[in-house]
């Protein structure tokens, strides 16, 4: 009898063992996906992402300026680059296929589930509950649009039944900022013929200055002393760029630096406008305004992209200022291979990026270039001016400043959403206190 006691006890021991360990590796499970699911971790994945596009937008440089010293139009370039946008169009199609495919699937298996537990758990019932249960099941696919369709009059006609941005809704928004998009891409491409890559990435990285001011006056970014100054140290920066290039000889791949370097201030300022349209115009999913897909916006943006510059493409073509013929094969995979990294992929992971955390932290994304364009430069040969370093100092020390963390990532910021997340479990379970078995009756069968 002792031994047979003992043993019930270790059973029993173990047993209690493997539920605590069940319990904590569900317990580790929620906390790593309540992780995933907050702004830091979203704010952390932004940054990866701006990280990666950096390095991209080097590489994409220095070929484009490899293409444009062999003789292609710069003009050209961007327009083939930016047509392969149109990618994302049969990417997105298919795999909402797929995915409204396999929610129809699990929908229907759900529903024949939750018809057949109703029918069991009121087997020992009459006729009456079983018609209740009846009821029940027919009556949740009419809830269940209701729930995944518009919340309003304000959003009919612009969702779709999962809350999506329709084709037409998404379509607009990208004729729109299409213009913007194509001379920001031109401007910058020419300026890469007239100056170096290290004045180029310098100078682009000027567009956080002027998404701050963009942003600013249109999206009721913060204003501090601090983001002055620095927007100062930038302009002051950018001067110091400016001057070294229009006063040096030395470089023979800069043949007309001023004139790169007022492009490339051109090409920052279009930026700016860009990605500030698309913080405006595109909302993030936690705003409950709808998911709009990036991949979607960005196939449309290439679509008008492709269609409104083929007339400029042909007259150039049988002019015979830039056939098509005079391209070699070297140089249109160079091309498509630029396009496909550079604008299809990284310009993809920047507008997340701007999404994740926001328009002017993802463009302080740009001086992580400032120094590898540097070394670069230097190892290739055309080593930059001293004031370019100096200049350079400052555009980085300016930028730092523009993005100290005011309101975006501070602690005061995750303390509020951490008290208004709190709030909002309170309410939920004030609410399920109230709340009737036969409301929740719908969502548990879906």
């Amino acid at each position: 009898m002792e031994s047979t006691s003992t043993s019930n006890e270790r059973a029993d021991s173990g047993q209690e063992n493997i539920d605590a360990n069940i319990n904590k590796e569900g317990h580790c499970w929620k906390e790593l996906k309540k992780f995933f699911d907050s702004d830091k971790w979203r704010w952390t994945l932004g940054l990866i992402y701006i990280v990666a596009v950096a390095g991209i937008w080097i590489a994409a440089s220095y070929i484009v300026q490899s293409v444009v010293d062999s003789g292609v139009s710069p003009f050209l370039i961007t327009y083939i680059c930016n047509s392969l946008f149109v990618i994302y169009i049969p990417i997105v199609e298919i795999s909402r296929y797929f995915e409204d495919s396999i929610t129809k699937l699990l929908l229907s298996f759900n529903e024949q589930k939750g018809c057949e537990m109703s029918v069991q758990d009121s087997a020992d019932l009459e006729s009456v509950n079983l018609l209740q249960a009846t009821d029940s099941c027919r009556v949740q696919e009419p809830k269940g649009e209701v729930i995944e369709g518009a919340d309003g009059g304000e959003d009919k006609g612009l969702l779709d039944s999962k809350r999506r941005w329709t084709r037409t809704r998404m379509a607009k928004v990208s004729i729109l900022i299409c213009p913007f998009w194509f001379f920001a891409q031109l401007t910058f491409n020419l300026s890469l013929k007239y100056t170096t890559v290290t004045s180029n990435t310098i100078l682009s990285s000027t567009s956080s200055l002027f998404t701050f001011l963009v942003a600013l006056f249109f999206l009721g970014e913060k204003f501090t002393w601090i983001k002055l100054g620095s927007v100062l140290m930038c302009m002051a920066g950018t001067i110091i760029v400016s001057l070294a290039d229009s006063n040096s000889k030395s470089n023979a791949i800069a043949t007309n630096p001023l004139l790169g370097d007022i492009l490339t201030l051109l090409s920052a300022g279009l930026y700016a406008i860009y990605i500030t349209l698309i913080r405006k115009k595109l909302p993030d999913d936690k705003e409950g305004k709808g998911e709009a897909s990036t991949a979607q916006f960005l196939g449309f943006l290439g679509l008008f992209n492709m269609l409104f510059f083929l007339p400029v493409v042909l007259v150039l073509h049988f002019a015979r200022i830039e056939p098509f013929h005079r391209l070699t094969w070297q140089q249109v995979s160079l091309i498509i291979g630029k396009g496909l990294l550079d604008n299809v992929l990284s310009d993809y992971l920047w507008a997340k990026a701007i999404h994740l955390t926001t328009t002017t932290v993802a463009t302080a994304g740009l001086t992580i270039q400032v120094p590898i364009a540097a070394v670069v430069d230097s190892i290739t040969g055309h080593a930059p001016h001293l004031l370019d370093y100096v200049g350079a100092a400052a555009v980085l020390v300016g930028f730092a400043g523009i993005n100290i963390p005011s309101d975006s990532c501070s602690g005061v910021k995750y303390e509020e959403s951490a008290e208004e997340e709190l709030e909002g479990q309170e309410i939920v379970m004030a609410g399920e206190d109230v709340q009737r078995p036969t409301d929740r009756q719908p969502s548990d069968v879906s």
